[in-house]
C-alpha cells in the first residue's frame, strides 16, 4: 500500500499532523531547499516525538553542499543515523560519500529534482546503495510508471503542492528592494509574469521560486496506489494548515467510485491546482537550419 508523506506548513504542525499520515518530511537549516526546516537542536526531540506515534521520518540535506559544510554535514550524518530516521533524501554526492565513508545505516533517497528522470541513472546510483528515489515533477506519469517497474529501489513521488522551479544562492529579494530603495513592508513575495503568479521565498542564503499552480495528482494516485509506488507526497510547503487537513482527508479517502468527487473539493479549496508535467513530454526541437 502507498504511504502518505507530508511535508508541513511550519515545524508547529508536525505533532498535529502525525495522526493523519503515515510520516513527515522535513528539511533542516541550512542544508535544505524548497522544504519545512528544522534546527539540528530539535532534529532529537522531533524525531522521538515522531517514533513514538509509530511513525517515519524522513529528512531532506537537498542542497549543493559546499566545502565549508562538511563538517557540520557529517556530523548531521551522524545523528540521524544514531537517531534511526528512516531515510535522508540527498542531492549532492557529498550526503554519499560520507554515507559510505563512515558506514552509517541510514537509508539515502535519491533526490536531484530535475535530474531524476530516467532508469538507468537510478540504476547507476542503484550500485552504490540507495534505497529510494525521489522522483522529478518534470516527467509524465506514464514515465513514473515505467521507472518504478524498471528500478528496484522505493519509488517516490509529489501528488500535491507547489513545485519548485528555482533555487540561486542571491538573496534576490533583499538585492531588489535595496537597488529600488524599497522597504520590506511584506511577508509574502510573488513574482508576476506572463498573467501567472509565482511564490517567492527568500531565506538567509538562498531565494526559492515555485509554480503558479499547486500540483493536484489525487486521480493519478489512485493508478500509483495498483502499481505498488511506496510513498506519496503531500507538500503542505506555503500551503494553509486548516486546507492542507482536508486535502489530507481527500487522499485518505479516495477510491474510484468518489474520486472525481475528492478531486473537486480540493479545485474549491485551491482553484489554481493543475496536473503539471504529468501528461505533457518534454520534446527537444533542432532550430531550424541546425543539425
Amino acid at each position: 500500500m502507498t504511504k502518505i508523506l507530508v511535508i508541513p506548513p511550519h515545524k508547529e504542525d508536525i505533532s498535529e499532523l502525525l495522526s493523519k499520515v503515515d510520516g513527515i518530511l522535513v528539511g533542516v537549516k541550512n542544508f535544505s531547499n524548497n522544504f519545512t526546516e528544522i534546527s539540528k537542536e530539535e532534529l532529537e526531540k522531533i524525531t522521538k516525538e515522531v517514533k513514538k506515534a509509530n511513525k517515519e521520518i524522513f529528512i531532506s540535506l537537498n542542497k549543493n553542499m559546499h566545502h565549508a559544510d562538511l563538517e557540520a554535514l557529517t556530523e548531521l550524518l551522524k545523528k540521524c543515523n544514531q537517531l534511526k530516521v528512516d531515510g535522508v533524501f540527498y542531492y549532492d554526492v557529498a550526503v554519499l560519500s560520507i554515507h559510505h565513508k563512515l558506514s552509517l545505516e541510514i537509508p539515502l533517497i535519491w533526490s536531484a529534482e530535475h535530474l531524476t528522470t530516467n532508469a538507468y541513472t537510478i540504476g547507476y546510483w542503484e550500485n552504490f546503495g540507495i534505497s529510494g528515489t525521489f522522483l522529478s515533477n518534470e516527467i509524465t506519469m506514464k514515465e513514473i510508471l515505467e521507472i518504478h517497474q524498471s528500478t528496484k529501489t522505493y519509488t517516490f513521488v509529489q501528488v500535491f503542492g507547489y513545485l519548485p522551479m528555482y533555487v540561486s544562492r542571491r538573496l534576490a529579494i533583499d538585492n531588489y528592494l535595496k537597488h529600488f530603495h524599497l522597504k520590506r513592508d511584506a511577508k509574502e513575495f510573488y513574482l508576476w509574469k506572463e498573467n501567472h503568479t509565482y511564490p517567492i521565498l527568500e531565506r538567509e542564503k538562498s531565494t526559492e521560486i515555485y509554480s503558479s499552480f499547486l500540483l493536484n495528482a489525487i486521480s493519478e494516485f489512485l493508478e500509483y496506489q495498483e502499481s505498488g509506488i511506496e510513498y506519496a507526497i503531500i507538500s503542505g510547503f506555503l500551503v494553509p494548515y486548516s486546507s492542507l487537513e482536508e486535502v489530507i482527508t481527500c487522499f485518505q479517502e479516495v477510491t474510484e467510485e468518489n474520486v472525481e468527487e475528492k478531486k473537486q473539493k480540493i479545485q474549491e479549496l485551491f482553484p489554481n491546482t493543475g496536473n503539471g508535467f504529468l501528461y505533457k513530454e518534454t520534446v527537444y526541437q533542432v532550430k531550424k537550419n541546425e543539425k
